[in-house]
């Protein structure tokens, strides 16, 4: 059963709930008046709160940014001491073809072209009829092999790659040479093979082949094989190739760091690390750096913006 209601008794209800209502709205707009407010704003208390609250807040703030200013110092040190470590590696690179040069493939090559030229103009003069066909063309092959030097090439690509800040020019070089350094191993190890292959001939087939097979001559009826020629005159290019653009990833290297060593010196106060400088002795480089003007056509490709 549902219990009857009576009108009376909700009138009188809500007419009490009506009446407490307004007493406590006429208090509540008593005690918001402006007075009131002030003396609430002005009181030790409320004076105490918002100065603690204005204090942690510009504390957070301080904190903050002392943080950010510790973050961005030490992302400066870490690019200029990585940009350090990436010189270093490139140099280490440049230093090694160099000394490869040095020691092995230029008198190599030199020997071998110097020869190739006589055996050119000792064939014209046999044309000619300047010298009997029955005078052999004297000369002593070089059939050493040449080691491949162990660079720290995949170290360098991946510093430069992912810890530098660096873009356009440096990025070419890297990849550049390690294409350079690629193709200068297989080269080795292709003259190594054919190395191999020659001494494996029979000396009448050595007598008779061999000068043709090493300098690239027709031989027998109408076979050209210019493989060893081939492989000499890469030999030659890359090893330059080599030292021509780690050495050039050396200066890029060197002017990008000590951008950034700027930077960190107009920001912030503090010793830190200089940016290496790479010099190469001319005593040591005599005769050994390819010129620039034989790398003409890459540099064209990177000018500076003015």
């Amino acid at each position: 059963m549902h219990r009857s209601v009576c009108p009376l008794y909700v009138r009188r209800h809500i007419g009490v709930s009506d009446e407490h209502t307004d007493i406590a709205m006429t208090y509540l707009l008593e005690f918001i008046s402006w007075e009131n407010l002030a003396a609430i704003s002005n009181s030790a208390f409320t004076t105490s709160l918002v100065g603690a609250l204005a204090g942690a807040y510009a504390g957070a703030k301080a904190a903050q940014k002392i943080t950010e200013r510790s973050k961005e110092r030490a992302e400066f040190q870490a690019q200029i001491r990585n940009t350090n470590a990436a010189i270093t590696l490139s140099f280490m690179v440049c230093n090694a073809a160099i000394s490869l040069k040095k020691q092995q493939t230029k008198a190599l090559c030199d020997t071998y072209f110097k020869k190739k030229a006589e055996l050119e103009g000792f064939l014209q003069k046999r044309k000619a009829g300047e010298i009997s066909p029955d005078i052999p063309f004297e000369f002593q092959a070089d059939l050493r092999s040449v080691p491949f030097p162990a660079v720290p090439i995949d170290a360098l690509r991946s510093l430069v790659y992912e810890k530098l800040s660096v873009s356009g020019r440096p990025l070419a070089l890297v990849a550049t040479l390690a294409g350079a350094l690629s193709s200068l191993a297989e080269t080795i190890a292709n003259r190594n093979g054919l190395i191999a292959s020659f001494k494996q001939l029979s000396p009448q087939a050595r007598d008779a082949a061999l000068p043709a097979l090493y300098f690239g001559r027709p031989y027998g009826e109408g076979h050209v094989s210019t493989e060893y020629l081939d492989t000499m005159t890469a030999l030659q290019n890359l090893t330059d190739d080599v030292i021509f653009f780690s050495h050039l990833l050396c200066q890029d290297l060197e002017t990008h760091g000590n951008k950034v060593l700027g930077k960190f010196e107009s920001q912030f106060k503090g010793v830190i690390e200089q940016i290496n400088a790479i010099e190469l002795s001319p005593e040591k480089t005599a005769g050994l750096m390819p010129p620039d003007e034989q790398y003409s056509e890459w540099l064209s490709g990177f000018r500076e913006r003015k």
